[in-house]
């Protein structure tokens, strides 16, 4: 009888590890399925996987397979941790070359290091394959991550699947291995599939990454009941980056956990539908205590990200919060609650301020006036009197079908001739907009040149900074004329214009006399 080891890869690998083939030949079935393969990524590794069959049949020395392994898993590393990359890729390592026959295996799970970076995706990875791979890490430190196949995410959000207890079996298996976790990543379907925090009753001395992410919010983890956590067990003092969905986050919150954690740099909440809950509710006002805590206490928190949450209040202290840190993302947010934020704060605002949006909403009324950077992406109306009453230097548009000429024309035509409108402002940045022009843009640097020369003639003595507009970069944007290029080059210290269409690319730095095309 046959009595080979266990196969270390993924079910969705297994495939690759099969022996139906003689030496050095393919069969008549998978010709026909590498021919009908259109993209050119996957021919190119359906046809490495064939060269690796035939390379391997002329029996590498264990040592010489060793080197190469040892080389490649170099080059997935950079000082001393993995290079991050797609939950989705099928070309990982070591789970795809030890895909290629036994003797490959055999030498890769000899190396624990080489384990100690575990993908789990629920709809391919056998239950068994998970006490594999952590077995195979032996005591390392080592970062997991556990993920749904994308293609069946996107299509399932009525999905009645068993995603929770696959979860579930294999945090189980995760459990005891988290003394020796460095991060841990679920990335789920549903909120209720994912662990709740206040059943966690562990010591993660090592953990410095926990993301625990959904696509929707439907609800709590079965095992959550009405009851308030008196004691938060889960210890992880060294965590700095937390991705929390609404739910735990709430829980966090409610026993004080996340605002001592003193090495905490980032924070990232997402996916809370609001609702009167029996296990309680979210309020702006617990998100924007926690950061005012963490910010004055430790002084470690760097950026706060928060996405699709419909927060069951809004209402804020009077004394306001400090909320000085480097960078808030708010993502799907309603702009009342982003006003709310920002009428709530005591001191400066973050220095780079980003707000996306999927509908049409008026961010008129958002007084960021003194975010150094404003980030706006999504098909805002009314932005120019965003802008207006904005006071940074860099102002960043992305995916926005509504900023157009118009839009360019009602920014510098609103402004008031007595005072100058952004007087920071001296860079602009559009990113996959085409629904304007160059001759807008110029008309708007002539208008803001103007403006500064004013100010100056009015107060020749100020100390005050009236900046020109002097940096402009667009990508993915219309096409341009090469007297377009000549005119932004002379009104402009550093330019550089990509069009979407033919894919060209002008540039031109005036402080280094660089010019030129690019493909």
């Amino acid at each position: 009888m046959n009595t080979q080891k266990p196969i270390y890869v993924p079910a969705d690998l297994g495939h690759l590890g099969s022996n139906s083939t003689s030496k050095g030949q393919v069969s008549h079935d998978e010709k026909h399925q590498f021919a009908r393969v259109r993209n050119s990524r996957m021919s190119r590794i359906l046809s490495f996987r064939h060269n690796l069959r035939r390379i391997n049949n002329k029996r590498l020395p264990p040592e010489l397979l060793l080197l190469i392994f040892e080389r490649v898993y170099a080059d997935s590393m950079s000082d001393g941790e993995w290079i991050a990359c797609s939950s989705q890729s099928r070309t990982h390592f070591p789970f795809a070359p030890a895909a290629v026959c036994k003797a490959w295996r055999d030498v890769l799970a000899s190396v624990p290091r080489f384990w100690t970076r575990i993908i789990i995706n629920l709809d391919t990875t056998k239950l068994s394959d998970v006490d594999t791979y952590l077995h195979l890490s032996r005591r390392l430190a080592f970062e997991i991550t556990v993920t749904r196949d994308q293609r069946i995410i996107s299509h399932a959000r009525t999905n009645n699947d068993d995603e929770g207890a696959q979860a579930a079996a294999v945090m189980t298996r995760i459990v005891p291995h988290l003394y020796r976790c460095r991060s841990l990543c679920f990335e789920l379907l549903r909120s209720s599939s994912l662990p709740a925090l206040r059943h966690l009753n562990v010591h993660a001395h090592l953990l410095e990454r926990l993301k625990l992410q959904c696509g929707i919010d439907d609800g709590e983890h079965p095992l959550v009941g009405s009851e308030v956590p008196e004691k938060w067990c889960f210890y992880a003092p060294a965590l700095r980056h937390l991705f929390l969905n609404g739910r735990n986050f709430r829980d966090a919150c409610a026993t004080g956990w996340v605002e001592r954690l003193p090495d905490l740099k980032d924070l990232f909440v997402s996916r809370y539908s609001g609702g009167k809950y029996r296990t309680g509710e979210l309020h702006l006002h617990d998100i924007l205590l926690v950061v005012d805590r963490l910010h004055r206490w430790f002084g470690t928190l760097q950026k706060l990200t928060l996405q699709d949450i419909s927060f069951d209040g809004i209402l804020t202290q009077p004394d306001g919060y400090d909320i000085e840190i480097e960078a808030l993302s708010l993502r799907s947010i309603s702009l009342s609650t982003v006003r709310a934020i920002f009428m709530s704060k005591t001191g400066p605002a973050p220095r780079l301020v980003h707000i996306k949006h999927e509908l049409s909403p008026s961010a008129y009324h958002i007084r960021l006036t003194q975010a150094d950077t404003l980030v706006l992406e999504g098909p805002f109306s009314r932005m120019a009197e965003a802008i207006n009453i904005w006071d940074g230097n860099c102002l960043s548009i992305k995916c926005c079908p509504t900023f157009d000429d118009c839009t360019i024309r009602d920014i510098y035509r609103s402004w008031n001739p007595n005072k100058l409108t952004s007087p920071s402002w001296s860079r602009l940045e559009i990113e996959n907009c085409i629904g304007f022009t160059a001759y807008a843009l110029l008309a708007l640097i002539d208008a803001r040149d103007d403006a500064v020369q004013r100010a100056r003639d009015r107060d020749p003595t100020s100390q005050a900074p009236f900046n020109n507009l002097q940096v402009l970069q667009v990508h993915g944007g219309p096409p341009i004329s090469l007297a377009d290029v000549e005119a932004f080059k002379e009104k402009l210290l550093n330019f550089e214009w990509h069009e979407a269409v033919r894919g060209i690319t002008h540039r031109y730095a005036k402080a280094s006399h660089v010019t030129g095309n690019t493909p």
